[in-house]
């Protein structure tokens, strides 16, 4: 494993501080397992560190060739196919017309009814990117890889017995 590999751990970024103490629990096991791996955690959205300050922070302590982006989500949502390959200036093979009930919205614009229902889940959406000067997109002269999420795991099951069980 070379000194050269950053690891960023994703976590998607809430109001609440559940989500930083759980991305940052993380964070911390690895660096006790792997003290001489760069890990660092940063936030999709919402809460600071955003995606590029996080990078910026691991590149500038450390001399870095590649960096691996674990999204710390359970499934691949608009997050990790669109937006964050986005963020991270990455090739993504994201197909607009895959999202279900995707022609909805390209037909019905006009319609008012759709027209507030696109605009209130655009909006919200997008507009923290815009006053919280996350935008530049990232500056990394080498590899950034983005590796799937959790997804279907025997252990994520094991979890979710575990989760019934205390009420059983």
């Amino acid at each position: 494993m070379s000194d050269k590999t950053g690891i960023l751990l994703l976590s998607h970024g809430s109001r609440l501080d559940d989500g930083e103490e759980v991305i940052k629990a993380y964070k911390e096991m690895y660096a006790e397992e792997f003290p001489d791996m760069p890990v660092e955690y940063g936030f999709m959205e919402i809460r600071k560190p955003g995606i590029p300050e996080t990078i910026k922070k691991l590149t500038s302590e450390n001399d870095l060739d590649k960096i691996i982006v674990v999204p710390v989500f359970v499934a691949h949502g608009l997050h990790t196919k669109r937006d964050i390959p986005g963020l991270l200036g990455i090739e993504s093979d994201f197909d607009p017309e895959s999202i279900s009930g995707g022609h909805h919205h390209h037909h019905h614009d006009h319609d008012d009814h759709d027209h507030d229902h696109h605009h209130g889940h655009g909006h919200g959406h997008h507009h923290h990117h815009h006053h919280d000067h996350d935008d530049e997109p990232v500056e990394f002269d080498g590899e950034i890889v983005l590796t799937d999420p959790l997804g279907i795991d025997k252990r994520m099951y094991e979890i979710i017995k575990d989760r019934v069980s205390e009420h059983l």
